[in-house]
């Protein structure tokens, strides 16, 4: 199933469903089978990567055994032969100018049905799979430092969290839930305005999709006061509060532009990084 008429409108150069969708495979849910092939929902995938300057091919796969390849990441012209034999002309066939992603299922939260936001989500952990440990140069990685330093720097000149050992060092787990209480208040998405993020990390797909969706990231002004922490009988247990000196309104949302700012910059470049590449998600 081609969508011919939607080429001239988006970046999204290709999208191709392979495999019987109407057989069981990698795609379980009835939900998610209907999504990947329904032409609302492409035409909706095609106007969804149209504000990024990359071209991207699009591959979901319900061929029988595709699925325990999910996850994966970068792959190379052999092993897409291996994985997908009878389709691996078509996926490797323009690839060198294009960002290429195979989804074999949706294996994210099954909660989530395969959505375009779902999908741009998804493809983040995929770039973000194919950093190695020791790859520091990667713009994936670099942004995610550079992102949480300047969180840390935040919580620690706004909210006075002063007992940290080293407040530009990268994300510390033992901040975990005023990370969270400050992504969910910050976060102009759909996963942070409904309080969802309880994994730090998440919040940097969650920000990649939106990036993809509208081209930036767009950010709420530092919150003048947060509530957290596991509920006592209905109420917070924790409080965050920002001091008397850094209330004003306008410096609370430069420093939310600039962190939307630094995360941008870092996402356009992991897509540069990409082009060429084939991600099996």
């Amino acid at each position: 199933m081609r969508a011919n008429e939607f080429l001239n409108e988006a970046p999204l150069a290709d999208y191709q469903p392979i495999g019987d969708f109407n057989k069981p495979g990698p795609f379980r849910s009835p939900t998610d089978k209907k999504l990947a092939v329904h032409p609302t929902n492409i035409l909706k995938t095609y106007k969804f990567f149209e504000n990024t300057p990359y071209d991207f091919r699009i591959f979901v796969s319900n061929v029988p055994g595709t699925g325990k390849h999910r996850e994966t990441g970068p792959v190379g012209a052999e092993q897409i032969k291996t994985i997908f034999p009878e389709h691996a002309d078509q996926i490797l066939q323009g690839h060198e100018d294009a960002i290429t992603i195979v989804y074999v299922g949706n294996s994210g939260d099954a909660r989530a049905m395969f959505t375009p936001w779902i999908m741009a989500h998804r493809l983040g952990h995929a770039i973000q799979s194919g950093v190695s440990f020791r790859d520091n140069h990667h713009p994936w990685k670099q942004g995610e430092e550079h992102f949480f330093k300047a969180v840390n720097g935040i919580l620690e000149k706004n909210y006075g969290k002063t007992n940290l050992r080293s407040s530009y060092s990268t994300m510390k787990s033992e901040l975990t839930p005023e990370y969270n209480a400050l992504f969910n208040a910050i976060g102009t998405q759909r996963s942070s305005r409904n309080n969802q993020i309880r994994r730090p990390y998440e919040f940097m797909y969650e920000m990649f999709a939106q990036y993809l969706q509208t081209g930036a990231v767009k950010l709420n002004p530092l919150p003048t006061n947060l509530t957290y922490g596991r509920q006592a009988w209905g109420n917070p247990t924790k409080f965050m509060n920002i001091r008397p000196e850094s209330r004003d309104p306008e410096q609370r949302q430069y420093e939310a532009d600039r962190l939307g700012e630094y995360l941008s910059t870092y996402f356009d470049e992991a897509l540069g990084t990409s082009i060429g590449r084939i991600l099996v998600m």
